[in-house]
């Protein structure tokens, strides 16, 4: 079975999921949670400008916790934005944490702490 975005049937799909625990390094959870929003919004706009960019979808899944998931036509679409100057400029503000990913084609975030537990919130149905 080929790997989801290289067989021209399969879309790939990445999912991460965050948290935004609580007030940090003197900045209140409101503030963390504003600008994390702005930012996954930046990323929306950017991404939507990328070929082989099919969707994209931030759910909250939780108190402060969310699930982000982008569909591309291709992994090699994916890899593109992945190395844009935008998405490698776009960092999280101090205060949100990422599960790691579940499945083995998610990648983690580069500049958000992990908390590793065994499983993360779900999404509601």
């Amino acid at each position: 079975m080929a790997a989801p975005g290289t067989d021209g049937k399969t879309p790939y799909v990445a999912k991460n999921t965050f948290t935004i625990p609580r007030d940090e390094s003197g900045v209140k959870l409101e503030e963390i949670k504003r600008r994390f929003l702005d930012e996954m919004r930046f990323r929306e706009e950017k991404m939507k400008t990328m070929p082989d960019y099919v969707s994209s979808q931030l759910t909250e899944i939780g108190a402060n916790a969310y699930e982000f998931s982008q569909e591309w036509k291709t992994k090699e679409g994916f890899e593109r934005w992945m190395n844009t100057p935008e998405r490698r400029r776009s960092h999280f503000p101090i205060g949100v944490y990422q599960y790691l990913p579940k499945d083995k084609w998610s990648v983690p975030e580069n500049f958000a702490p992990v908390i590793k537990v065994k499983d993360p919130p779900k999404p509601p149905k």
